[in-house]
C-alpha cells in the first residue's frame, strides 16, 4: 500500500545580501609594507633568541643602573647578573636567567604585534606604536619585578625574603603585566571589528 504525503511548501532560507567587504582592499606597496615591517619584527624576535645572553646582560645592566640610587650600597652589574650588598659584608648577585628575562613575556607580544602589522584591520601606525608601548610596557614591567625580588631578598633575607620575591610576588608582578601589555597593544592598535 503506498501513503501519499502531504505537501510541503517550498522554504527558502532568505539570501545573504552580498555587499562590499568592509576590510578595505590592500594596494601592492601598502601590503609591501606590512610584510617588510612583520619580516622585521619576527625577524627582530629571532635575532633576541638568538641573542638571548645579550639580552639578559642588558636587562642586568639596565637594572644595576636605575636601581642604583635608591638601593643602600648601591648595585652593579656583571654579564648578566646584577648584584647589590644585604650588609657591608655579604654581596648578593641575581642572575637574569633565560626563565626570568623579559623575552619570555616580550616574544608573544611581538608576534602578535606582527600579525597585527600584516592584518588589514589595523592601521600600520597604529599596530606599530601597539608593538612600541606593549614592548616598553613588557621591559618596565620585568625591571620592577627584579627590583621587587632584590628589595624582598634585601628585607627578607636569601631565605623567606628571596622565595617571596621570586616565587610569589615576581610571579604575579610578572603575570599581571603580560596581561597589561597585551591590553595595551590591543588598545593602542584599535582593531576594528567586522560589520
Amino acid at each position: 500500500m503506498t501513503t501519499a504525503l502531504p505537501t510541503l511548501r517550498e522554504h527558502r532560507m532568505p539570501r545573504r545580501r552580498r555587499g562590499r567587504s568592509t576590510l578595505p582592499r590592500l594596494s601592492v606597496p601598502d601590503l609591501t609594507i606590512r610584510i617588510v615591517l612583520a619580516a622585521a619584527l619576527v625577524g627582530g624576535v629571532v635575532w633576541m633568541l638568538v641573542q638571548a645572553d645579550t639580552v639578559r646582560a642588558a636587562e642586568a645592566h639596565f637594572a644595576a643602573w636605575w636601581m642604583d640610587g635608591w638601593i643602600p650600597g648601591g648595585v652593579t652589574a656583571s654579564a648578566d647578573t646584577y648584584m647589590l650588598w644585604l650588609d657591608d659584608s655579604h654581596l648578593v648577585g641575581f642572575q637574569v636567567t633565560a626563565e626570568c628575562t623579559a623575552l619570555i613575556l616580550l616574544v608573544p607580544l611581538l608576534a602578535l604585534g606582527a600579525c597585527f602589522v600584516l592584518s588589514a584591520r589595523v592601521s600600520v601606525p597604529r599596530a606599530i606604536a601597539g608593538t612600541v608601548a606593549s614592548s616598553v610596557v613588557m621591559v618596565l614591567v620585568n625591571q620592577v619585578r627584579l627590583a621587587l625580588i632584590g628589595f624582598s631578598t634585601l628585607q627578607g633575607g636569601l631565605g623567606s625574603g628571596y622565595e617571596f620575591g621570586h616565587r610569589f610576588a615576581g610571579s604575579v608582578v610578572g603575570i599581571a603585566g603580560f596581561a597589561v601589555g597585551l591590553v595595551v597593544l590591543i588598545a593602542v592598535a584599535g582593531v576594528r571589528r567586522r560589520r
